[in-house]
């Protein structure tokens, strides 16, 4: 038989039951605070409340091998915030790998979580130095850290791509300096908006080089700029990532993102640096002032020069002229001497010469008349012949002989094949013509 409800009912406990067992368990194991080294994959702070929810994770080659929430109450945040600021000279944002003093904390509704109690900045300092040690080790090995500036920049950077924020004070100082210069050079700009600092800027400031690699040919170079803040927020400039885009980057491209201490990967390996965007913009002008030098200086060569080659032609020209004078004067003289010789020996032959000819002319004049009336003789013989022939082939005289011409329709009969009986036809002789009645037709 089976087995009742009753009988086969089991001991269970409920949700609450076992969730407070865990926190009873938990309190009991994890009695102090402890040093965990974590990274912020999202900060998760709240302006209004003050307080902040860290997402902490730990990666191995790039997939989350843990994750855990952490909690920094509002009070406890702002003063370890400021003591972060102060030490690194970042706030604390997504992405930093960091140490902190945390208890663990397990709550029957919100789960299991860490409480953050404090958070070691020089750790994090250290992190840093050790990322951008490793970004510059790694673009060396690549061979590509000072690819940006082997490049060969055009002799006036006048077209610019700027990769900045519109109202971002160090914009509007370096477009004061590059469009009212006292020269009035002229220079082409375009903004690309893009986050500048945060977790945002490296993957921000990536799109937009991608987006003017794709139009590189209506630019001489790229220009970062950014104002103000000081070295806040400069992490994502050692970013291997970022550093190798710039690096490996088709156009030189200029930093000047507004900080005088120790420069960043991304500041090392671009084709020029300059402490802010007011000294990037008189770095531009000054370029356009050496190409004004060098084109003055090839002006006062090429007048110096001209000068130099108009003198020489004068000179030579002058030289040439009374060369030729002089050869024109020889050449005439010689000529009027040749003149003269030939003058004299044609005086000498011609007469003889004349006479000579005027006998040869004589031969052939007597041997032309002799052949032509030989000729004439001889045409004359053949048209008589001829005459003769016509005569005797003439239709009066064949039919004084005798003969007949009979005609069909005004036709000459040449064949019987074009008589039939009963045609009429008509017989030419020499003294008149008779008509005829065919009776019959013969054919040979």
């Amino acid at each position: 038989m089976g087995k009742t409800n009753s009988e086969i009912q089991k001991k269970f406990y409920s949700l609450l039951e076992l969730t407070q067992s865990i926190e009873s368990v938990i309190k009991k194991t994890y009695t102090k605070s402890y040093w965990v080294k974590a990274e912020i994959a999202k900060l998760n702070f709240y302006p209004k409340s003050g307080h902040c929810y860290p997402d902490l994770v730990e990666k191995e080659k790039g997939v989350v091998r843990s994750q855990i929430r952490g909690t920094i109450w509002a009070g406890q945040f702002n003063d370890i915030n400021t003591k972060f600021l102060s030490v690194t000279k970042e706030p604390l944002s997504d992405g930093m790998t960091v140490l902190i003093r945390t208890s663990v904390n397990f709550h029957p509704v919100y789960g299991m979580g860490l409480q953050i109690i404090d958070i070691e900045p020089s750790f994090t300092l250290g992190e840093m130095a050790k990322e951008k040690i490793l970004s510059i080790e790694k673009l060396k090995s690549e061979g590509i850290y000072y690819r940006n500036k082997q490049l060969v920049p055009s002799l006036i950077i006048q077209r610019i791509a700027i990769i900045s924020i519109e109202t971002s004070k160090g914009y509007q100082d370096f477009l004061k300096i590059i469009d009212k210069n006292e020269w009035d050079y002229s220079f082409f700009h375009m903004l690309f908006p893009a986050l500048l600092q945060g977790s945002g800027a490296v993957k921000s400031i990536k799109e937009q080089l991608s987006r003017i690699a794709k139009v590189q040919k209506n630019f001489d170079a790229v220009v970062i700029i950014r104002g103000g803040g000081g070295d806040v927020g400069l992490s994502s400039y050692d970013n291997f990532e970022l550093a190798k885009t710039v690096a490996l980057f088709p156009l030189p491209i200029i930093t000047g993102i507004g900080h005088a201490t120790n420069e960043t990967v991304v500041e090392l390996v671009s084709f020029a640096n300059k402490i802010t965007p007011t000294d990037v913009g008189y770095y531009l002008i000054q370029k356009f002032h050496n190409f004004s030098v060098r084109l003055q200086t090839a002006q006062a060569l090429l007048v110096d020069k001209s000068k130099k080659i108009s003198e020489n032609e004068k000179i030579r020209l002058s030289n040439m002229g009374r060369a030729l004078a002089n050869k024109s004067e020889n050449v005439l003289n010689f000529s009027r001497y040749k003149l003269m010789k030939t003058s004299f020996e044609f005086n000498g032959i011609s007469t003889a010469f004349i006479d000579k000819k005027k006998h040869e002319i004589g031969g052939i004049e007597k041997r032309l008349t002799i052949s032509i009336k030989s000729t004439t003789q001889s045409i004359k013989l053949k048209l008589a012949n001829l005459s003769e022939k016509l005569t005797l082939l003439d239709p009066k005289n064949v039919l004084r002989r005798g003969y007949t011409i009979t005609k069909k329709n005004g036709k000459a009969i040449v064949a019987t094949d074009d008589l039939i009986m009963g045609d009429i036809v008509e017989t030419q002789t020499f003294a008149g013509q008779f008509s005829s009645i065919v009776k019959s037709v013969k054919k040979s």
